[in-house]
């Protein structure tokens, strides 16, 4: 490479570290948007590349609508809140509409995380069998409460920024024949980003005197973290105004 394009190869770089640094401190500017306390069952800690020197934790949520083919009826992600994310959804729910619905793409939307909050608890109080109760207990708290399409809208009805966050996500449709009864449509929040949160390198020798949790293939397929003993650290974690996380302190739990 030339002498000019090392030069603009450097100023490049410089610039994007600038924009970068800019942009991350506009985002921390003033008042939090959201502080939440989370622990490993939300943040979990992955295995690292032994040449990786960096350190980030997994965000893990939970969406407690009832998974098809147990589910029978509609939940709060129905067709009305579909439509008010702007998907179609004007033409009769039939089968022979289906490919009309199943066929549509995901959209950009924000979804509202509530941590340990009134829907866990209703969700936990619920439960009657011991198992059920056992395997709620490795799950996220982090519990999927709403989504839409307009933040500022979203935290006037969600205004608890230490039990609420707001996040940027992608929603689907799914068109749902049940075993019986008529067909329905269904929302899911497909992700919520951002998916990995960056552990600064003064917060990081708690987190690196533990290992990775392995988990078992049954814990793989529901998304619960594996269940031998409880949550080993706690990390507390603040969204900005631009809703990008930084985690502000991590503690060891026992």
């Amino acid at each position: 490479m030339s002498r000019k394009g090392l030069w603009i190869a450097a100023v490049v770089v410089i610039a994007c570290n600038a924009f970068t640094l800019t942009s991350a401190g506009l985002n921390r500017k003033g008042e939090p948007e959201a502080v939440l306390d989370l622990t490993e069952r939300e943040l979990r800690l992955p295995q690292r590349e032994a040449d990786n020197t960096a350190m980030a934790l997994q965000l893990e949520w939970t969406d407690l609508q009832p998974r098809y083919p147990a589910e029978t009826v509609p939940s709060w992600f129905d067709q009305a809140k579909l439509a008010s994310l702007g998907f179609d959804t004007s033409l009769p729910v039939t089968r022979e509409n289906a490919a009309h619905y199943r066929g549509m793409a995901p959209r950009s939307v924000y979804a509202v995380l509530e941590n340990d909050g009134e829907a866990w608890r209703r969700y936990v109080d619920g439960l009657a069998a011991p198992e059920e109760k056992d395997a709620a207990s490795r799950r996220p708290r982090l519990v999927l409460i709403d989504v839409g399409t307009d933040a500022a809208a979203l935290r006037g009805r969600h205004p608890d920024r230490r039990r609420t966050v707001i996040v940027p996500a992608t929603a689907g449709l799914n068109f749902v024949q049940p075993r019986t009864g008529d067909p329905f449509l269904k929302g899911r929040v497909n992700a919520a980003y951002p998916i990995e949160v960056n552990v600064p390198r003064e917060l990081r020798p708690v987190l690196e005197s533990l290992s990775p949790r392995t988990m078992s293939a049954g814990d793989r397929r529901s998304g619960e973290i594996d269940p031998v003993g409880e949550p080993r650290y706690r990390v507390t974690v603040k969204w900005g105004r631009s809703l990008e996380p930084w985690i502000a302190g991590v503690e060891r739990m026992k």
